[in-house]
């Protein structure tokens, strides 16, 4: 066979085994990610990958992934959602302070009548961001920044700045604190949660349509598409992921306090960002969330086991944050240049 034949039979066969890796659309997370973990093993050898560390390292990504998916799919959509870590704080005090007047102490049902509760009055404040933004046409940015300044002021206001503490026996604990098979049940929440977007992205007319409306709103509303009801649909997921990592967060503490959270919407948009999702709309995947959802929390953790200083801290999230976006930007202008040459 002449170099001709040869070259022709490669292209046949394809891009080797390597050059497929690389193409994977999160590989580069990949390696983000396993870079980060060895840079920390590194640093604390002693303390990196012990059970317990690595427990609460599961706990900080299931806290942040849980929040960037419910942040994926309004970013997909073509909005954002600011409120998100306000959120958190409010439904952790709201749920402590319905256990303190006895509504989770109704038997034979626990505390699922609390659950609800929180659930539903986050499913609300959901579905009054959507409203605002399709029926009112207040830009997203304004309207989850308004219920962020809210959320927290109300927080304040229920507790008068103090945590409303937990007994240290409740059952409840179980559910921030317990572990199966040294796996902390947030991690488990994290993975049933994230399983079911998945499915609903990638396996349902609804997913489709969620992307659609991200990727030019007006091409989906021509064709029929319910863009409206899409648009709140994804901003009630995304304040009902708060309000269960609220629920988490307090029970992973043992208490409902009103400064919990704080910057919890910037990590959010930063994993999700990491993650591959578009600020521009019309594109993320869960796996990416998740993973730099994994991202961000192997780097909480890693900050605290050096010893850096939580002012630092700050700007190292703003730094990612920065670059995440800035990445975001120019890898979608290089797309929009190669179509425009085609």
């Amino acid at each position: 066979m002449d170099m001709t034949g040869a070259q022709e039979q490669r292209a046949l066969e394809g891009p080797g085994f390597l050059t497929r890796i690389v193409q994977i659309r999160e590989a580069g997370i990949v390696i983000a990610f396993v870079a980060l973990c060895l840079y920390f093993w590194w640093q604390r050898p002693d303390v990196f990958l012990n059970p317990a560390n690595l427990a609460v390292i599961m706990r900080f990504i299931a806290t942040f992934g849980l929040l960037a998916i419910g942040q994926l799919l309004v970013i997909i959509s073509g909005g954002i959602d600011l409120s998100v870590g306000s959120m958190t704080a409010l439904t952790g005090v709201l749920f402590a302070t319905l256990m303190m007047k006895g509504v989770g102490a109704i038997p034979p049902l626990g505390i699922a009548p609390s659950v609800v509760i929180v659930l539903i009055v986050a499913g609300l404040v959901g579905a009054w961001h959507g409203f605002c933004v399709t029926k009112l046409h207040i830009p997203p940015f304004i309207i989850t920044l308004g219920t962020w300044l809210m959320a927290r002021g109300l927080a304040a206001f229920m507790t008068q700045g103090y945590p409303i503490v937990f007994p240290s026996n409740h059952p409840f604990l179980w559910f921030g604190q317990g572990e199966i098979a040294r796996i902390p049940i947030m991690f488990i929440v994290l993975v049933i949660v994230a399983t079911l977007v998945f499915f609903l992205l990638n396996s349902t007319t609804l997913g489709r349509h969620i992307y659609a409306v991200g990727g030019n709103i007006e091409a989906a509303r021509v064709s029929g598409i319910k863009v409206n009801r899409v648009r709140i649909f994804c901003f009630i997921v995304s304040s009902l992921m708060a309000g269960l990592v609220g629920l988490l967060l307090a029970s992973r503490l043992g208490q409902g306090t009103p400064t919990v959270g704080a910057a919890y919407e910037l990590w959010a948009i930063a994993a999700t960002v990491i993650g591959g999702t578009s600020l521009f709309g019309g594109e993320g995947t869960v796996q990416g969330a998740i993973l730099g959802a994994a991202i961000m929390g192997v780097m909480v953790n890693g900050m605290v086991l050096i010893n850096l200083s939580s002012y630092l801290q700050d700007v190292v999230l703003g730094a990612v944050l920065v670059i995440a976006v800035t990445y975001d930007t120019w890898r979608r202008r290089r797309q929009l240049g190669q179509v425009r040459r085609k």
